[in-house]
């Protein structure tokens, strides 16, 4: 008894130091990180390249340029801070702050114009992890666009962990460097992520409403609160994407105050218009008088996943191939849901900065 009590013991205290690593906050907090038929996103229009899967791959590691600009210049051509090589193919480089990138560039966007896109893994998972989720690099190399997916520094837990006000500043200079090694159509950059990758999302666009063309928060801890200096200077197009049954981050009390700090935070934001509801998933778009949008899409998907005694329930990315992974899958393992990462990539298409 008294081994089975401290047992229990043992288990209560990982499952609620996981907790507090999962839920987290904004200014620093901690978060969690099939195909079917999938929903139209938006049908503006949109310019979309072609590339081939890359062959080749490479391993560096630098120190990143202190480029800290308004806007991204691009297109020298040559590597920039923490790169060495930007040649077409797979790269992992180790960089500043003990953030190591998967960079994904496809043959085309050597010669370029080329988008960007930087998708960013939730906690306890790595960037290798986040494209089996998202499906990302291989969308990258259809669609013409870079991707970029950071592995964050661990924790006291060991485990990969974001910090806000510390890390994302370094992964925007990151982006900054790369999009001035490669011919990036600087309209074409875009951010996504999952769980703590959707609040470092939101932290980027909050604080750099000028370079990101539009952005992808799925599941995502809040990242730009839209009040006093945390108010992006310019509109950007939004696709913020939860499930409803979300074990980790609540879905009425993170999602829907993310989702009203938007639609409240001064943008002239329209009447709601829903894309879809079939009962499992229901998207909602509202558009500003100058053509911004925001699209809500919120989910009854889930996992069987735990992490720490932690269930995930809808804590999980539709349509991802992440079913087992380490220490969990992060995938929804409903079948015939719509796919979060070819949602994403057609709304990066559909949503170039004007």
């Amino acid at each position: 008894m008294v081994l089975l009590a401290s047992a229990s013991r043992g288990a209560l205290v990982a499952a609620s130091l996981f907790a507090l690593g999962l839920s987290g906050c904004s200014d620093g907090g901690q978060g969690s990180g099939g195909s079917g038929g999938a929903a139209t996103s938006s049908t503006s229009s949109g310019k979309t390249s072609t590339g081939t899967s890359p062959t080749t791959g490479s391993t560096s590691t630098g120190t990143s340029s202190t480029g800290t600009s308004s806007t991204v210049s691009t297109g020298s051509g040559m590597p920039v801070g923490c790169l060495t090589d930007v040649s077409a193919g797979h790269h992992t480089v180790m960089c500043d702050g003990g953030i190591t990138y998967d960079v994904e560039i496809p043959p085309a966007c050597e010669q370029g114009p080329c988008g960007l896109i930087v998708d960013i893994h939730g906690y306890t998972m790595t960037g290798p992890s986040e494209d089996k989720n998202t499906g990302m690099q291989a969308l990258g190399t259809q669609h013409g666009y870079v991707v970029v997916q950071p592995t964050a520094p661990k924790d006291a837990l060991q485990q990969p962990s974001w910090t806000q006000p510390t890390h994302a500043p370094l992964v925007y200079t990151f982006v900054h460097d790369l999009a001035q090694s490669l011919p990036i159509d600087p309209k074409r950059i875009h951010a996504m992520g999952f769980s703590q990758g959707g609040g470092m999302t939101f932290r980027l666009m909050c604080t750099h409403a000028e370079t990101f063309a539009s952005i992808a928060p799925g599941g995502a801890l809040p990242g730009c609160e839209f009040t006093g200096t945390n108010v992006p200077s310019q509109e950007v197009d939004i696709l913020q994407m939860h499930g409803r049954i979300d074990g980790v981050v609540n879905f009425a009390a993170q999602a829907i105050p993310q989702r009203d700090a938007v639609l409240n935070g001064g943008w002239p934001f329209g009447a709601p218009m829903t894309l879809v509801d079939d009962g499992k998933h229901k998207a909602t778009r509202y558009t500003t008088t100058g053509g911004t949008v925001f699209e809500f899409w919120e989910h009854d998907y889930q996992t069987s996943a735990v992490v720490a005694f932690v269930p995930l329930k809808g804590h999980c990315v539709p349509g991802g191939a992440d079913l087992n992974g380490f220490p969990a899958g992060y995938s929804c393992q409903d079948t015939n849901t719509f796919v979060f990462g070819q949602i994403a990539m057609q709304f990066f298409i559909d949503h170039p900065k004007p």
